[in-house]
């Protein structure tokens, strides 16, 4: 009687333990990664202390282009500018992806609009040179 009640409590200790090395073996993900960066005294907690703004990235490029005056911040009317360009940028690619000028975006004029913009010589395709200058625009100069 002893031995059948030892059964399902060793089942699920070993279950407990695959399930453990299971996930220790995962590889770690991107927020798992950027915590073991910033966590320098090991506690799982990161402090202010511990904290760093990332010194490169799309927001911080976005930061520094705002800056107008060049004198390292970051004023509200400078701001503001940049939140405008952004505003018509985004007007301007909605009113190029609405095909019939009906002022709804479908599915099939966001899929026509996207590929537009990765079919660079405009012959139907997307060819490996077309998808790599994309790629190389992306991660280095976002438009507009």
């Amino acid at each position: 009687m002893k031995f059948i009640n030892l059964v399902p409590t060793s089942a699920i200790a070993i279950l407990t333990v695959l399930a453990a090395a299971t996930v220790m073996a995962q590889p770690p993900n991107k927020s798992q990664r950027m915590m073991s960066h910033l966590d320098k005294d090991g506690d799982n907690l990161v402090s202010v202390e511990e904290f760093e703004v990332p010194s490169r990235g799309r927001d911080r490029g976005r930061l520094a282009s705002a800056d107008r005056d060049g004198d390292g911040n970051v004023s509200r009317s400078e701001m503001q500018a940049q939140v405008d360009e952004r505003t018509e940028q985004a007007i301007e690619r909605f009113e190029l992806a609405d095909l019939n000028d009906d002022d709804f975006l479908t599915e099939e004029e966001i899929k026509m609009a996207a590929f537009s913009r990765l079919d660079r010589n405009d012959d139907g395709y997307i060819d490996a040179k077309e998808l790599s200058m994309v790629q190389h625009t992306s991660r280095h100069q976002r438009p507009g």
